[in-house]
């Protein structure tokens, strides 16, 4: 048995056939370039994953796989291999594999230690129920590499996923760097290097998982061929800011390490998502994310050291850098055909075409790609990874009596939610600013204080406990009704461009914004009635 220690990286595609051959004289020249000893090496991988028809393996967490490696001018061997369970932290690999010598691509699973298997298990009889499921055929191109003292193995990947009754063959093409000896530090130096020549993102999905995905899917569209049923089945969930799962046994030392996991975790996921269909909705969840992330630094700004303050500085840079999808949302919800606003007759196609203008000048698709594969976006990740690291280890050492946990989170649910409430009782008619003046300005804190309940109020309660939903609903109201207000900002702000005075639309927005006004004072009167359920 080996422990496997590896970074997993997914590389920005394109379609240019000169693609593979460039990133291999890439990262030959990367290393050359920084006087790298390595072996270069190419072999053909053919993998085979095998489980039984309801999945005995995959449900003990055990991955089983047979795989023929030819090089050139050699002849092809085989070798069946089980993964076990491991760990995931922002694309940083660590789980057990067990390799053996075989003759051909079928397994023979006996040839394991029984120390894999569930006691009781019957060895013939799991053999005579194992099929093929999926498997994978790529290209490796590998370069065994010497850096401080450390062995590390870069592989790139290129190739296909192919499953048996699934047309789609999900194409292969990512980076591998795994640590054969030495100290994992050396990984991360090698890691920084490629994100200097390479457009990359960690990868939270193995080749295995992805197949496992592709297999599910396979069989939906059987399920949905044979009922002849016409809606699809979705297997992907749908993103949503969740809130962070601390256990109510946390302690404070390690509830911080514990809430960047989770949300590190959740941004990679949402970016894989973005990437593969990219939507202005998905690009607003990783702003959100981002913003998340950057509370957690707030919120535990005084355990922190100043290289730590330092990931905070960065992630408000691209907090700062993406804060432009609010706008590009709202603007394209009021371009939108199906749009309520576009309902109304008197908007006429000059204001919309003001709007589209406006929205054209936001970032590209492909601007967006390049900003989530770039070396700085990487190295950002890569830090907040390599803090996780250090404080698992440090909070390992610690001795285990620490402050209060739930006595932290209190005080911070109070003091953010204090501070809302004091603001939103100040929101009353104004001389010197409208209501829907004082409402934006408060956005900001509202932000904060849902923030903060994502942070904590799993200690509490459930998250999806009605004591939250309850507690959290106006505010959420509130959050909504803002967003509207800010959508009719939008427009007031393009009526002062048109050159006819609109003054059906002028009415029209000033009736939308005071009918919006009353909901959200009776929202907030709610609001400030709610008890605290910490």
């Amino acid at each position: 048995m080996v422990t496997e220690i590896e970074l997993k990286y997914s590389l920005l595609e394109s379609n240019e056939l000169t693609t593979v051959k460039q990133i291999k004289t890439n990262i030959s020249q990367l290393l050359s370039e920084h006087e790298l000893s390595f072996v270069h090496q190419e072999k053909q991988l053919s993998n085979h994953y095998f489980d039984t028809a309801d999945l005995t393996l995959r449900k003990n967490r055990i991955a089983l796989r047979t795989r023929g490696t030819q090089c050139y001018g050699e002849a092809e061997s085989f070798e069946q291999t089980i993964k076990t369970s491991g760990t995931i932290i922002a694309g940083l690999h660590q789980r057990s594999e067990y390799n053996v010598d075989i003759d051909d691509d079928k397994p023979i699973i006996a040839l394991f230690p029984t120390i894999i298997w569930q006691p009781n298990t019957d060895i013939n009889q799991l053999q005579q129920q194992i099929v093929e499921l999926f498997s994978t055929n790529f290209t490796r191109h590998t370069w065994l590499v010497s850096l401080a003292e450390a062995q590390i193995e870069i592989a790139f990947d290129s190739g296909e996923l192919a499953c048996q009754g699934h047309d789609n063959k999900p194409r292969i093409y990512e980076i591998e760097l795994e640590l054969v000896s030495g100290d994992a530090q050396a990984l991360f130096v090698l890691t920084k290097l490629l994100f200097s020549q390479l457009a990359l993102r960690p990868g939270q999905l193995t080749k295995a998982a992805r197949g496992y995905a592709l297999y599910h899917e396979s069989r939906a569209l059987n399920v949905k061929i044979k009922n002849k049923q016409t809606n699809g089945c979705d297997i992907i969930e749908p993103i949503a800011l969740s809130m962070i799962d601390l256990p109510k046994e946390t302690l404070l030392n390690e509830a911080f390490t514990h809430g960047v996991e989770f949300s590190l975790t959740q941004l990679q996921r949402c970016i894989d998502s973005y990437v593969k269909a990219p939507s202005l909705i998905k690009l607003n969840k990783v702003s959100e994310l981002l913003v998340l992330l950057r509370q957690g630094f707030w919120i535990f700004s005084e355990l922190l050291i100043d290289d730590e303050i330092i990931l905070r500085t960065e992630l408000s840079y691209f907090i700062r850098t993406i804060h432009w999808v609010d706008n590009a949302r709202y603007i394209q919800s009021l371009t939108s055909k199906k749009s309520s606003y576009q309902k109304e007759t008197f908007i006429n196609k000059e204001l919309i075409t003001k709007l589209q203008l406006c929205h054209n000048r936001y970032p590209t698709e492909s601007q967006v790609l390049a900003l989530l594969h770039s070396e700085r976006f990487n190295n950002l990740q890569l830090e907040l990874l390599s803090l996780l690291l250090k404080r698992n280890n440090a909070n390992r050492a610690i001795n285990i009596s620490s402050p209060s946990l739930g006595k932290f989170a209190a005080k911070h649910l109070t003091n953010t939610t204090k501070v809302l409430n004091i603001e939103l009782t100040k929101l009353q008619k104004s001389p010197d600013a409208s209501s829907i003046d004082l409402y934006l300005t408060v956005h900001s804190l509202l932000i904060r204080a849902l923030l903060t309940t994502s942070w904590f109020s799993c200690l509490f309660a459930e998250a999806d406990s009605d004591i939250v939903k309850r507690f959290n609903m106006p505010w959420l109201d509130i959050k909504q009704g803002i967003s509207e207000l800010q959508s009719l900002n939008l427009l007031q702000q393009q009526l002062v461009h048109l050159p006819n005075q609109e003054k059906k639309l002028t009415q029209w927005l000033a009736n939308k914004s005071e009918n919006l006004i009353t909901a959200l004072d009776q929202s907030r009167a709610k609001a400030l009635t709610m008890k605290a359920y910490w």
